[in-house]
């Protein structure tokens, strides 16, 4: 009897009938969807929690404010949002898909061929031979029957069992380059120790001129959001001690070095400029006081320790 090669055609044809690009490229877009839901995620995190709109349409990083006290006064820190809650980035770093794929196929066919055959003897018929005292009786009966049975029988048996394993790796993602940046620089606009009204920033308090050495002090007005005022006006005051008699002390303003008496006012246009002092002899000690009045008439204040100068 010949081989039955059905089975194993049957097998190569239900392997080859196998949609090999469904079980590979389903976990895979399925990743890939998962790794644009993450990044819309992150996105939407920073714009509902990190930045706001105001009614112009400007969008604006969103900060959060601390008050505290320091010298015995109340002070804010302001900071943006951003730079102190963590950001979920979450990237999808690995992906392994493991397939097997059992398949049995069999085929049986049976032939059976049966036949059988019968003589029986018996008496039908009769005869009696003999003669006198001596005879024979003769009786024979026959029978023949013949039988013939014939079966075939045919099987075949099919079946297939897929197994898939699908392994998904996610970590928190590296900041982007462009986001770092950003932060660095919100980070950097971390405004301390701003008073609750708003403040007169200086950055000296204490100056020694002399008349062969100017003093140079950046002055700016910040508000209480620590955002610096526009078209500020500050008032110039010079106190000098008791009993002072030295009183040589010279401001002058901005870069145009316009000269500043005590009690005049000084504007501040962008908010930020600076004021140079200059001994035209022996000084006294004193102190400056830059006083700025804000719409809400809150008098801020800042002040300069001068250094007694003796001319030589």
């Amino acid at each position: 009897m010949a081989v039955d090669s059905t089975p194993a055609t049957t097998v190569k044809n239900m392997l080859n009938g196998i949609d090999y690009s469904a079980l590979i490229g389903g976990p895979l877009q399925a990743a890939i969807s998962a790794q644009a839901m993450a990044a819309k995620s992150s996105w939407e995190f920073i714009q509902q929690v990190g930045l706001t709109t105001n009614q112009q349409g400007e969008t604006s990083a969103l900060n959060v404010t601390f008050m505290y006290q320091k010298d015995g006064s109340m002070v804010k820190l302001i900071v943006p949002i951003l730079t102190i809650v963590p950001i979920p980035m979450i990237v999808i770093d690995n992906i392994d898909i493991a397939f097997k794929a059992s398949l049995n196929a069999s085929s049986s066919e049976c032939n059976e061929t049966s036949s059988s055959e019968s003589l029986e003897a018996g008496g039908e018929g009769s005869a009696k031979v003999g003669w006198g005292p001596f005879s024979l009786e003769v009786k024979a009966k026959a029978n023949y029957s013949s039988k013939k049975d014939s079966k075939a029988t045919k099987d075949s048996r099919y079946s297939v069992e897929y197994t898939q394993d699908v392994s998904v790796h996610a970590t928190q993602a590296d900041m982007p380059a462009g986001l770092a940046t950003i932060l660095n620089i919100l980070s950097s606009s971390v405004a301390p120790n701003v008073s609750s009204n708003g403040m007169v920033e200086v950055d000296k308090n204490a100056i020694a001129p002399t008349k062969d050495a100017a003093e140079v002090v950046s002055i700016d007005v910040k508000n209480g959001e620590g955002l610096i005022v526009p078209d500020a006006k500050v008032e110039l005051k010079i106190d000098y001690a008791s009993g002072a008699t030295n009183q040589n002390l010279k401001a002058f303003f901005g870069h145009l070095q316009e000269e500043k008496k005590s009690g005049e006012t000084i504007e501040l246009s962008d908010g930020i400029d600076t004021l140079t002092f200059k001994a035209d002899g022996p000084v006294d000690p004193a102190i400056v006081t830059l006083t700025y009045t804000d719409p809400k008439s809150n008098v801020i204040t800042s002040k300069i320790k001068v250094a007694a100068y003796t001319a030589a």
